[in-house]
């Protein structure tokens, strides 16, 4: 996949399929749309493309709002760079993007630019300022321009689309299995190491420490997790905390993870690696001594060990 900005043309002789949208979580639903696009873009003999924003549309139109997202972009194109999709199209949003026409959105980006000959959107998408560019704008465009629109369902699960809302919801709650079934995939934070306090090492657990993830990343409630770190093509299997250290009364918050088995190449400080969550095991709390911790801590990771054997093959 060849990432774009807004500032890039295609070759003359490359046309796309192409959908456009914020794709936060790229979740089951997108992933279906997605996957319709590239579908279809073999079919034609052309390449799939797909358009989104950065930042998150509502960031850049309601700045005063508290911003909840699933996925930074670093996060987000981890993801799609997996659909198969062979551009992703990078344009920045702020106020003064969001006042386009969707006439000026198709022709001068879409079509000059991105040579769209089909296009595939999510059920109710609009595009253009205000969101204008609504059901009879897309009518007009297939008119115009001869450029056929498909649109995909909604995805539901449970009688419920399948939505980011939705998913923002069920991780914030710690309900990670639930949130997996919607997203597809384990949940993703990507994280930066740093220098640890050797807590860890010193109790027989050695761990990575790393950056808490920024404020607008949607994170499940402090506690241990069922995880996996993902660094340089190594996939390590571990447990994942973060909280606040309380049996040491640290009120500092922590985010760090134990490999059980330490057979590649982990990140040094300043590198960033991906956290892939699987599973809540317990929330955060504070124990009477070290050896009660201790304790806990392995029957974490036999917990752990015993979903990664039994449950991680559906996942990955």
């Amino acid at each position: 996949m060849k990432l774009l900005s807004i500032d890039d043309y295609l070759p003359d002789q490359e046309s796309t399929v192409l959908t456009v949208g914020n794709f936060d979580g790229v979740h089951r639903g997108h992933q279906l749309l997605i996957q319709q696009v590239v579908d279809r873009a073999r079919q034609r003999g052309v390449s799939s493309a797909l358009v989104t924003f950065e930042p998150h549309t509502r960031a850049a139109l309601f700045p005063e709002l508290p911003q909840h997202l699933l996925t930074t972009f670093e996060e987000k194109y981890t993801l799609i760079e997996k659909s198969g999709i062979d551009y992703l199209f990078k344009i920045p949003f702020d106020k003064s993007f969001s006042e386009t026409s969707p006439e000026s959105f198709v022709e001068n980006y879409l079509i000059s630019r991105f040579h769209m000959i089909e296009w595939i959107m999510g059920e109710g998408h609009a595009v253009g300022k205000n969101r204008s560019g609504g059901k009879n704008f897309l009518r007009d465009t297939v008119s115009k321009y001869h450029i056929p629109i498909f649109t995909a369902n909604l995805l539901q699960m449970d009688s419920l689309a399948v939505s980011s809302t939705r998913i923002r919801k069920l991780i914030t709650e710690g309900c990670l299995s639930d949130a997996m079934e919607m997203l597809g995939h384990p949940y993703l934070i990507s994280v930066e190491r740093i220098e640890g306090l050797k807590i860890g090492s010193q109790i027989g657990y050695p761990t990575l420490n790393f950056k808490r993830p920024p404020s607008q990343k949607v994170i499940p409630p402090p506690g241990v997790y069922a995880a996996e770190l993902e660094f340089n093509d190594t996939l390590l299997t571990g447990a994942l905390y973060f909280g606040a250290c309380p049996t040491f009364n640290d009120r500092e918050s922590h985010f760090e993870f134990h490999a059980f088995d330490l057979n590649g190449t982990t990140p040094q400080v300043g590198q960033t690696a991906h956290i892939w969550v699987y599973r809540f095991l317990r929330s955060d709390q504070a124990f009477s001594n070290t050896e009660e911790l201790v304790r806990h801590i392995q029957q974490d990771i036999n917990q752990i060990r015993n979903f990664f054997s039994e449950e991680r093959l559906q996942w990955r």
